[in-house]
């Protein structure tokens, strides 16, 4: 079977695999065995500035997953994870003024680090939630590389104002699974984790929010967005695909529904067929989508709205409520009012 292009490009900082090495080492497990028999050269290792596929990257944590029988490793990766590991994108963090400021970095940078994830930022009451979402569906150890972010970002916080992500008040972390048999053993290192949530993510208080890293320096800081705006261009310039534009234009219409696939390739200046190839390149296709974009919006009407089931349907396009109530049980396992009643009363 052939892997999608969008994993074979090299967007992975080598320092991720680093980071493994050090870890699987500290246990008895040298190098050479992780990398024996993988598609990547050790010699990339001695290469700072050195990218690695997400492919590859995938293939090398399922070999450190057996090589440790640790299901646990993305909550040890994650935090061991220090914020210098970012390159520019953690310095600028790290000089930040504040940690609202230090958020809109991680929003504003995310793709230079992590091409094959999104973050998106909520303010509410003085409340900021910093959500991570894929950009294509993880078909394998998806809760191992969101473990890893958000509990590397939660590191990364803890180590900008000096003290344990355990000691920092106002700090939260959101998985969208059930509690796994693995979390009691880390539980006493965090703080507050939420599990079976709407989304996946990191949610500061606001007097969090306000807190001053122990490493603030304006002028450091602004050199360091100086070359992250930088890494931001070329990296815009190098992931442009399709799969990131298509999701722009996938939003309700005034009047209910999403645009159809002809409509979306008209605003991208192609044919519907020529869409449907690329997005087939690019490991996905329109119908996939749109489910996706479905199941988005679904979660965040339900949340935040006080429309009923069945406007929430009719907006996402659902011609019959009941159509959109059986796509959602499929999708959460509850119906929409139980999971509506749920997270309101979290």
């Amino acid at each position: 079977m052939s892997v999608p292009a969008y994993l074979t490009r090299p967007t992975v900082s080598i320092a991720y695999l680093q980071l493994l090495v050090e870890i699987l080492v500290e246990r008895g497990i040298p190098a050479a065995r992780l990398l024996a028999g993988q598609p990547i050269s050790p010699q990339l290792l001695e290469q700072p500035d050195a990218r690695m596929s997400a492919y590859q990257w995938t293939r090398l944590v399922i070999r450190g997953l057996e090589l440790t029988g640790d299901p646990g490793l993305g909550y040890e990766y994650g935090l061991r994870m220090r914020p210098t590991a970012h390159g520019v994108v953690g310095y600028a963090s790290m000089t930040c003024t504040t940690m609202r400021q230090a958020m809109e970095i991680s929003v504003r940078y995310a793709r230079v680090r992590q091409a094959h994830f999104t973050m998106h930022l909520q303010e509410n009451a003085g409340q900021a939630l910093l959500e991570l979402r894929e950009k294509y569906p993880i078909a394998v150890l998806r809760s191992f590389f969101i473990e890893n972010i958000l509990l590397g970002l939660v590191r990364g916080y803890a180590v900008l104002l000096g003290r344990e992500p355990r000691d920092v008040e106002g700090l939260e972390i959101w998985f969208d699974w059930p509690e796994p048999p693995w979390h009691a053993a880390w539980a006493s290192r965090l703080p507050p984790v939420r599990f079976s949530m709407p989304v996946n993510g990191v949610r500061l208080s606001a007097a969090c929010l306000a807190l001053r890293p122990v490493l603030a320096d304006p002028h450091a800081s602004q050199q360091a967005i100086a070359l992250c705006e930088r890494e931001l261009a070329l990296a815009a310039d190098a992931e442009a695909d399709i799969a990131t534009r298509v999701r722009a234009l996938l939003v309700p219409g005034k009047h209910g529904g999403y645009p159809p696939l002809d409509e979306v390739a008209s605003r991208l200046a192609m044919s519907g067929r020529t869409l449907k190839r690329k997005l087939q390149q690019a490991g996905t296709s329109f119908l996939l989508m749109l489910e996706e974009a479905r199941r988005r919006d679904a979660h965040a009407l339900l949340a935040h709205t006080e429309l009923s089931v069945q406007d929430v349907a009719a907006r996402l396009g659902y011609l019959n409520p009941a159509n959109f109530s059986r796509a959602f049980n499929q999708w959460t396992g509850e119906s929409p009012t139980a999971y509506r009643v749920r997270v309101r009363a979290a």
